[in-house]
């Protein structure tokens, strides 16, 4: 009897040692090559060109972190950035330049939500990871299992945050909103996500189910704004992105409108508070990141970034958002996939190698990052909501 609970003992044994063996050498597995290739699509020109580049300087100081420290098995990163012009079809071209030219293993980007709407179901087509790092319109992850990812929050979780520091701030009962329908989550934002958010907290929407109406990179807006005065709403809310809201705030001023604004993530891109000086003091958001974050992660993020800066040096990108941020811990989740799953980089791999990293990140819920910690199951952010305000001439992140 005792032979025999020996023997099973030993079997049992030899069982675990070969499964623990296998997982360790998969995690250890030699990378081949003499390069990792990882894709970013991202505008680098167009209408979120200042943005697109700060994105593509955090996924460039995510490459540098890793090389310096002997890149993944002594094999180094390197980043192939091209340039989705702020445009859907663009950006299309692009993950497929990246896909069959640069061999990429994953792709950081797209920004823009309707450049996702695009690039989305051709990564599921290509087999390819592509993780955004500002997308936010709620769905269009779930929409597109697996390959597609998103490292940021969708808006609505935003925007639940950002309403009721708002209201609490300026005591709104009554709020208009104005959105573009132009853009897909500037559209998302003003029709459905901020609508519901103001209702769940008690207020108004004096704008029903008809918001004010504009498209992106419109230059006028003095019809919207004589309509909103003429409602006289306590706040106004923004489906807009950055640019856009930085106008319209600008006429409301010009018109004689003292009423707060308010929106969500997409209005913090654009340079809105240096532009906007005093007329847009006031005005909230929400995000996930700021620079005044001095944990050790953010601080070596920080300190990354300002080296990283040196490939697109400017004005609007001497200094760090969310984005870039975003970006950063991308890069990072891939180089755990490549690493907890045995990517081989051999060009005969490639389809499977795309494929683990995608199944890894799938699961992924523990990841230690500057501002991330995973995807939840249908391949959205998992992360913490900061509400915003303008104080002079920055983002400050309300305490109240």
């Amino acid at each position: 009897m005792d032979r025999k609970l020996r023997m099973v003992m030993l079997v049992l044994f030899c069982i675990v040692g070969l499964t623990l063996l296998g997982q360790a050498s998969a995690s250890a597995q030699a990378i081949a090559g003499k390069e990792i290739r990882i894709g970013a699509a991202l505008c680098i020109s167009g209408h979120g060109a200042n943005v697109g580049k700060r994105e593509a300087i955090g996924a460039q100081a995510a490459v540098d972190v890793v090389n310096a420290a002997g890149g993944v098995s002594k094999v180094p990163l390197k980043l192939y950035i091209e340039d989705t012009a702020s445009n859907p079809q663009e950006a299309v071209n692009v993950v497929r330049k990246l896909v069959a030219d640069s061999k990429a293993l994953a792709i950081v980007g797209p920004h823009y939500s309707s450049e996702a709407e695009a690039t989305f179901p051709l990564g599921n087509k290509l087999k390819i990871v592509q993780i955004c790092v500002a997308s936010s319109k709620p769905g269009l992850s779930a929409a597109n299992r697996p390959y597609a990812f998103r490292n940021t929050l969708t808006e609505d979780k935003v925007a639940g945050a950002v309403v009721k520091a708002f209201k609490k701030r300026y005591a709104i009962k009554r709020v208009a909103i104005i959105t573009d329908i132009k853009d897909a989550v500037s559209k998302s934002v003003g029709t459905l996500v901020l609508p519901a958010a103001f209702k769940a907290e008690g207020v108004e929407v004096i704008t029903g189910t008809d918001p004010v109406t504009f498209q992106t990179n419109d230059t006028q807006f003095a019809a919207q704004i004589t309509k909103l005065k003429a409602m006289n709403p306590d706040g106004v809310g923004m489906g807009a992105l950055g640019p856009d809201a930085l106008n319209i705030i600008t006429e409301a001023r010009r018109q004689g409108m003292t009423q707060p604004f308010m929106s969500t993530a997409p209005i913090m891109e654009g340079e809105v508070p240096e532009l906007g000086g005093k007329a847009v003091e006031g005005t909230f958001s929400g995000t996930i990141w700021d620079r005044s974050d001095d944990s050790p992660k953010s601080k070596k993020f920080k300190a990354a970034y300002d080296k990283a800066v040196r490939i697109y040096p400017g004005e609007f990108t001497k200094l760090p958002d969310y984005y870039p941020v975003n970006a950063y811990d991308a890069v990072f989740m891939i180089v755990e996939a490549i690493q907890k799953k045995g990517v081989t980089n051999k060009p005969a791999d490639l389809e499977k190698d795309r494929a683990k990293i995608m199944e890894y990140l799938t699961t992924l819920r523990n990841f230690d990052g500057v501002a991330s910690r995973g995807f939840n199951e249908v391949g959205d952010g998992v992360k913490d909501v900061q509400v915003y305000e303008i104080k002079g001439g920055q983002w400050v992140r309300v305490k109240d």
